[in-house]
């Protein structure tokens, strides 16, 4: 009997803190979901590690515009975003980039700037918030325990 009930269990279930965050335009419209996880420690670490990086993603695309060979360019873009795609998944552990960079190319010229340096510039600024906001949460709960056992 026992036997029939560890059979019919189909999954476990446990909180990891990770956040279904969708990527929205300048016109409020969603482009894409990503996973992330604010109480990750390391993600400032893989996130400061990616940012500084980011000459070494881009090293395929150094004479770009002068090169008139189109097959050279498209390898060189190709190769490039390899290594970006790479840094970004690397960052939050699945598929971010196809949420990023599913729907626009992550080299395409966006306001003076390559449209991938405005996605990390902003994930910057999310992880930021949102790691504070967690370590705040936690310094409250963790207070708590302290003035407890003080007692």
């Amino acid at each position: 009997m026992a036997e029939n009930r560890i059979e019919n269990i189909a999954a476990i279930t446990v909180d990891d803190g990770s956040r279904r965050v969708p990527i929205h335009n300048i016109h409020g419209e969603e482009i894409g979901v990503f996973y992330f996880h604010p109480t990750d420690i390391g993600i400032i670490e893989r996130y400061n590690d990616m940012v500084s990086r980011f000459d070494e993603i881009t090293e395929p695309l150094k004479g770009f515009a002068g090169e008139a060979d189109e097959a050279k360019q498209a390898e060189a873009l190709k190769t490039a975003e390899a290594k970006l795609y790479e840094a970004v998944n690397g960052l939050f552990g699945g598929d971010a980039a196809g949420a990023f960079f599913g729907n626009m190319h992550p080299f395409s010229p966006v306001g003076g700037a390559f449209y991938c340096e405005a996605v990390l510039k902003a994930v910057g600024e999310y992880i930021s918030g949102q790691f504070d906001a967690e370590t705040a949460r936690f310094s409250d709960r963790a207070k708590q325990y302290l003035t407890e056992r003080g007692k």
